[in-house]
């Protein structure tokens, strides 16, 4: 659902209900247009494939333009026409009456009341024409010689419209309760990370205090300490300003990052960071576990890969089967055993194997040019 639904809002719940009618009814039709074939009742088997038609692409207009509103009417007018050519050319001999009862009701769900009580109206109107027609063209038809029937019929279908009222009345009341809850819950949400976000960068700030009065060795461990407190808050941020808050912005998240490094310790090397990861996003778990890493491995890269002139460091993140691929790579000078990076005791690849551990993942480190941190692993919302 999520695929053809990105991003679902509030309001969202009667979009997956439009768009699951839809699905109903385009299985009623492929069913009910084969059995028509079989039995040889090719006039319907046609208007029964046109429907089936509309409907797909009434289906691609709702998923592609998220129109609720248009789809909704496009999809009443659809089956309603549908369904009244079914009746009137079998002469009301057809189960399309039952179906073209409960019609009016679906309406309720989708467009306002006023309106939905205007196509109910034209609805029955159409079907009383449709009946005085039948009468003329064949009023030995049983339903025209049974009066008791068409009352039974107009009362049926007055009582179904009644009680779709009722519920229509009652699913809008616990709807609105949904998204006022909904809506407390994001504001609390928002200010949650917007708190922890301030926090953090009060944390960092301090440090970054005490890094000013520092010197040497002491002062560029207090830098570092800084970014990694940085990178953190980041993903707060960037939660913060967003609507989503399970998923955050791959490549987004990875330009602010590299923009906070390479102004910190680039000492004006014409170093560029390459960003190759098209519209992923990423679950905030495993986002702040890639945050961590790629600070290390970025800051790593800036700062001892490249002479004077400079380079690029890529990063990329790709979509597996049940997980993701991501890697970091330069075109700098590299080392003779890359191998006994990985065996470093520095709190830097400390942070960047407890990350892949916190992942469940496992990093190669290579020398195709320079250097290339491979990292894999699985979904973390499935393991």
């Amino acid at each position: 659902m999520r695929l053809m639904f990105p991003s679902l809002q509030s309001h969202d719940h009667k979009m997956i209900l439009l768009y699951r009618f839809h699905i109903t009814l385009i299985v009623v039709n492929i069913i009910a247009c084969g059995m028509d074939l079989l039995t040889q009742r090719y006039m319907n088997a046609v208007i029964e494939l046109g429907a089936l038609t509309a409907l797909v692409c009434n289906l691609w207009f709702l998923a592609r333009y998220r129109r609720l509103d248009l789809s909704a009417y496009l999809f009443f007018f659809i089956t309603a026409t549908a369904l009244a050519t079914l009746i009137y050319s079998n002469s009301f001999a057809t189960m399309s009456v039952v179906f073209i009862l409960l019609l009016p009701v679906t309406t309720l769900l989708f467009i306002r009341l006023r309106y939905s009580l205007l196509l109910t109206a034209m609805l029955f109107a159409l079907m009383t024409v449709l009946l005085y027609m039948e009468s003329l063209h064949n009023p030995s038809n049983p339903l025209i010689q049974n009066p008791q029937a068409l009352f039974n019929l107009a009362y049926a279908a007055v009582i179904i419209y009644i009680f779709g009222l009722l519920y229509h009345f009652s699913i809008m009341k616990t709807f609105a309760e949904l998204d006022a809850s909904n809506r407390q819950k994001e504001l609390l949400l928002k200010e949650v990370h917007h708190r922890v976000k301030n926090n953090l960068n009060v944390i960092a700030s301090i440090i970054g205090l005490q890094a000013n009065r520092s010197e040497g060795k002491g002062k560029e461990q207090l830098q570092l300490s800084k970014t990694r407190i940085e990178s953190i808050a980041m993903v707060h941020e960037m939660l913060y300003q967003c609507d989503d808050f399970e998923y955050i912005d791959f490549s987004a998240y990875m330009r602010q990052l590299s923009g906070l490094l390479l102004g910190m310790f680039s000492n004006q090397k014409k170093i560029h960071v390459n960003i190759e990861a098209k519209e992923m996003r990423v679950p905030l778990e495993v986002m702040l576990q890639l945050g961590i890493i790629a600070n290390e491995l970025l800051t790593n890269s800036i700062k001892y890969a490249f002479e004077e002139q400079g380079g690029t460091v890529t990063l990329t993140l790709k979509r597996k089967e049940n997980g993701y691929i991501f890697t970091c790579g330069d075109d700098g000078k590299g080392v003779e055993e890359p191998e006994a990076l990985l065996r470093n005791n520095s709190l830097g690849v400390k942070l960047v194997h407890l990350c892949v551990k916190q992942l469940q993942g496992t990093l190669t480190l290579s020398k195709p040019k320079g250097l290339l941190y491979t990292i894999e692993f699985g979904d973390m919302k499935e393991t």
